[in-house]
This record gives C-alpha cells, sequence and structure tokens, in this order.
C-alpha cells in the first residue's frame, strides 16, 4: 500500500468553490431576503415583541453575511490583504449570527416558560413564582 498517494493532499481546486455552493448559497440567500422582506412589509401583523424582532432580523441579516462572505470570499488567498479582511468578516458574521441565535432562544425560552395569567381567587392574590428562573 502507497501511502505517500493516499495521505497527500489534493492539488489546489482553483478559483472557484464546486457550482452547488453557489446554487444553494443563492437559494439560501433568496430565502432569507424572502424572510427579511416578509417581516418588513407585514410587521404590523406578525405578532412579535419588539426584542424578538429585533433579535430575528438582525439574526436574518448576519446568516446572509455569513453566507456570502464564504461563498464569495473564501477562495480570495491570492492577496494577502483581502484574505485578512474576508477572515475578519467572516469571523465577525459568523460570531454575530451566533450571538443572535442565542438571544433568540432566550426570548423565546423567557416566552415559553412564562405563567398564564391565573384568574384571580375570591380568599386572596394571585400567587407569585417564589423558584428562580433558569438565567438568575
Amino acid at each position: 500500500m502507497d501511502l505517500k498517494r493516499v495521505l497527500s493532499f489534493p492539488p489546489y481546486p482553483g478559483d472557484y468553490l464546486h457550482p452547488v455552493v453557489y446554487a444553494c448559497t443563492a437559494v439560501m440567500l433568496l430565502c432569507l431576503l424572502v424572510s427579511i422582506m416578509t417581516y418588513i412589509v407585514h410587521h404590523s401583523v406578525i405578532r412579535i415583541s419588539r426584542n424578538g424582532w429585533h433579535t430575528l432580523l438582525n439574526f436574518l441579516f448576519h446568516t446572509g453575511l455569513t453566507f456570502g462572505v464564504f461563498a464569495g470570499g473564501i477562495n480570495q488567498i491570492n492577496i494577502p490583504f483581502v484574505c485578512q479582511i474576508v477572515g475578519i468578516v467572516l469571523h465577525y458574521a459568523s460570531l454575530s449570527t451566533m450571538l443572535w441565535l442565542t438571544f433568540t432562544a432566550r426570548n423565546i425560552c423567557k416566552d415559553v416558560s412564562k405563567d398564564p395569567l391565573r384568574a384571580q381567587d375570591r380568599n386572596g392574590p394571585v400567587q407569585t413564582r417564589t423558584k428562580p428562573t433558569i438565567l438568575r
């Protein structure tokens, strides 16, 4: 068995990624754009909190930025300055996406874990929660 041929790296693939990567990125960016436009146009009908609205739009924007920078700039290695800029923007966009995803999960957790409004008993006021929440 020839280990040199098995363990060697393949030659540099060229300046472009596989066409499927570009096609899938275009579909993802189109879906993100449709989602953003839907929320902007129908914001009065969609019942979402102000924090949820802000978080969702930022999440969609930074996700699109991550996809676009990856597909458009991942092979820009000829000029070191451009390569560094693409790396910085890609790291910023991916970390921002994870941050907004964390905020979205936190907002959903807060909304789901709220106690439903209870009718007031005749004997006294509604009892408040004594158990601390997850974040506290």
